[in-house]
């Protein structure tokens, strides 16, 4: 089950349409066997393939005649990550040739939703609004709950916080789904789950779509390494397992399976040797009832955080935990309560590296769209988790944001998105939070000359500028009797300039790595030449 990815409801039942045809310039034949093959594509939920099919037959047909195809060329659109708001133009032709038609106002209201113009968005679901019936697909109260994300974004937009984000490039992402990404609190390595094909010879599913596969990206001189797909025990390659979970220090990953069409969770360790353990299913008390679909643990092990849709809740899918007890025994689940579950879905939970911060996905507060990403803190005095706050935009956007991981100093994050350089589909970024201080460098440089002549280093000027911007960084001076400098600088690229009156000026590129190739410490020493 991709939760990476919620789809837009289809809204397409084989009893409201029946297709007119008429000829067409290349055969009637040809059409139809075209369009049945499209349909069934599209019955399959493989969105892609049958829009493209649809986008040709449209450019043929009568534009008078046969105009469900619009309805479907805007389903498609909706229900893929190439850009939504290109459904409009075909939901607003379909609109107004069939003016009595209640749902394609709701998805001309999602369409205008996904492109941001929500002004446009919030008048389209009242208009749903005032036609819903009580036996329409799409009810009354998820189209109010729609129209207070779009005034929530209306809001929340005009306040970005600080933060950057970078796509982690061709190393990690593909054209496919990547999502789910869990890194350790100290950056030495990233599981995530990918729809890339594993094998030249893998075939597709009946949606389009490969298998999912877990994968996993190791860190080499501050860069994530080509990842491979890790197979048995975790995924093996036809199961569609995905990774949920993983404690701070990365020792213990969780796992999802499908068990007969029910989703239960297993554990798996990882020793010294980066080696899976066989895995094991999570408590009973904990899968026995209803789907239980992402969860977190402790660095300990003996807390989970988990997200089900079990009776009793307080609507939709809520948050709950179960904790080990000292004869190692596991409690009785508890739901995390009003102050984190609302009576919308609840989800993709993730503790701070110190274990004081939960991280989690929700649908309702304050979200803009879809699930939003919030946070809650533990108050020690009432031993819960309080406070909820949404991270906000740029990092909450009109789709869906889930699971997001946190690094020990709270400087970067991860996250599965879908913006303007993806790679083709959902990719994986990595967000800096510009107002964390950063982990910083020292430098210390000793500076001497190739042949021992002397050097009077109180003439010495020491310069660092940024290689990607050429922006002057820092000048530095020298001790003036020892030659020695000291730099403290963030993670990043430099160009080192060492003038020095009768020497050749001294260029050196530095680059200060961090995630687990982080050094507090760097010595160098810059050799002068005549």
């Amino acid at each position: 089950m991709y939760l990476g990815i919620v789809k837009i409801r289809i809204f397409y039942f084989l009893s409201l349409f029946v297709f007119i045809f008429s000829q067409w310039s290349y055969g009637q034949s040809d059409f139809k066997k075209k369009l049945n093959k499209a349909n069934e594509l599209f019955a399959n939920e493989n969105f892609e393939e049958s829009l493209e099919i649809y986008l040709e037959l449209s450019k043929l047909r009568d534009s008078t005649k046969n105009h469900d195809i619009d309805y479907k060329i805007g389903v498609c659109y909706l229900n893929t990550n190439i850009n939504k708001s290109k459904a409009i133009p075909y939901l607003l032709k379909f609109k107004n040739k069939n003016p009595g038609h209640t749902l394609v106002t709701f998805l001309l209201g999602r369409a205008y939703q996904f492109s941001g113009n929500f002004d446009e968005a919030i008048k389209y679901f009242e208009e749903y609004l005032s036609k819903v019936k009580a036996d329409d697909a799409i009810k009354a109260d998820e189209v109010k709950l729609h129209i207070q994300h779009c005034t929530n974004a209306k809001e929340m937009t005009k306040y970005p916080v600080d933060v950057y984000f970078f796509n982690l490039g061709n190393e990690i992402n593909s054209p496919y789904p990547e999502y789910y990404p869990f890194v350790d609190e100290k950056e030495n390595f990233m599981l995530f789950n990918s729809k890339r094909p594993k094998t030249e010879y893998e075939q597709k599913n009946p949606n389009g779509q490969f298998q999912n596969g877990i994968f996993l990206s190791k860190v080499e001189e501050g860069r994530f390494t080509q990842p491979r797909f890790v197979g048995e025990p975790l995924c093996p390659s036809e199961s569609g397992n995905e990774i949920i979970g993983m404690n701070a220090k990365g020792d213990i990953v969780l796992i999802m399976s499908n068990d007969k069409g029910k989703y239960k969770l297993y554990k798996s360790h990882i020793d010294r040797n980066g080696k899976f353990s066989k895995l094991e299913p999570l408590p009973e008390k904990i899968n026995e009832s209803g789907d239980v679909i992402a969860a977190c643990i402790n660095n300990e092990g003996n807390e989970i955080y988990f997200a089900s849709d079990r009776k009793g809740g307080f609507g939709g899918t809520d948050l709950y935990v179960c904790r080990k007890l000292p004869n190692g025994k596991w409690a009785e689940v508890q739901n995390l309560g009003s102050e984190i579950n609302t009576p919308f879905d609840e989800d993709f939970p993730n503790l701070s590296p110190d274990g004081k911060t939960l991280y989690f996905s929700s649908k309702g507060y304050s979200s803009i769209g879809g699930y939003d990403i919030f946070k809650a803190t533990w108050n020690e005095e009432k031993k819960r988790f309080m406070g909820v706050k949404n991270l906000g935009y740029p990092i909450n956007t009109v789709y869906d944001d889930m699971n997001f991981r946190v690094s020990y100093n709270g400087k970067y994050g991860y996250v599965a998105s879908f913006r303007g350089d993806t790679k083709g589909d959902f990719d994986i970024y990595r967000i800096t939070f510009n107002d964390v201080e950063d982990d910083y460098t020292v430098i210390i440089g000793y500076i001497q000359s190739k042949d021992n002549s002397p050097i009077e280093f109180k003439d010495v000027i020491v310069s660092v500028y940024n290689s990607i911007t050429n922006e002057l960084v820092g000048t530095y001076l020298p001790n003036p009797v020892l030659g020695r400098f000291i730099m403290i600088l963030p993670p990043g690229k430099y160009n080192l300039e060492c003038e020095v009156p009768g020497f050749k000026t001294y260029k050196k590129y530095i680059e200060i790595l961090d995630k687990s190739s982080y050094q507090k410490e760097i010595n160098t020493t810059l050799v002068l030449e005549k």
